[in-house]
């Protein structure tokens, strides 16, 4: 029997958690007001780059928090919980990690975003992960598939080519033929 979960981290879709020094509901309710929850300091500088972000068609919440979470998964486990209240791809900055969550961008593209950041400066942190989400990125699926294709018919061609050569060498190369073409050479230069 599975243990039961316990009561000071609830649990959220896929086995996360949020601990019980997150307040969800604060958060949710400040994203839904003002697309950012933070240190009061730092609300100005985050609210500029969610407006960036909204001018370019991207919908991004920030979250920052002060307090040290005991695992880093914890951050993205935060996201997790409240993404699906908020909409848009939540940011969860911590002093010592990164955590997201939305359907805009793909989950690898999120964790590419995520590396590297400043975290001892949250609005540039934010800021520099924004900019890695909304740059252009290379398409590997279709240049995988693309190469596979240009493959496959320069193998079929080849293939084509030296069958056709390999027919025109038997005929060429007979005795018969080669009295033929002696024969064909005499008649005409009669």
């Amino acid at each position: 029997m599975a243990p039961e979960p316990s009561s000071a981290v609830p649990t959220i879709p896929y086995g996360s958690a949020v601990p019980a020094n997150v307040d969800v509901p604060a958060i949710v309710r400040d994203l839904k007001a003002q697309g950012v929850y933070g240190p009061p300091a730092q609300i100005p500088a985050l609210q500029q780059v969610v407006a960036d972000a909204k001018a370019k068609g991207h919908d991004i919440k920030v979250v920052v928090l002060t307090d040290k979470q005991p695992f880093f998964t914890y951050y993205r486990d935060i996201a997790l919980a409240v993404q699906p209240q908020t909409g848009g791809t939540v940011i969860v900055l911590g002093p010592d990690s990164v955590g997201s969550s939305g359907p805009e961008f793909s989950r690898v593209v999120q964790e590419e975003a995520s590396q590297n950041l400043t975290l001892t400066d949250p609005p540039g942190a934010a800021r520099q992960m924004v900019d890695q989400l909304t740059s252009p990125h290379t398409n590997w699926t279709v240049i995988t598939i693309v190469l596979t294709l240009f493959v496959l018919l320069a193998a079929v061609g080849a293939r084509l080519v030296s069958r056709r050569r390999a027919a025109a060498v038997p005929a060429a190369a007979s005795p018969g033929a080669a009295d033929a073409v002696d024969e064909a050479t005499a008649s005409t230069d009669d």
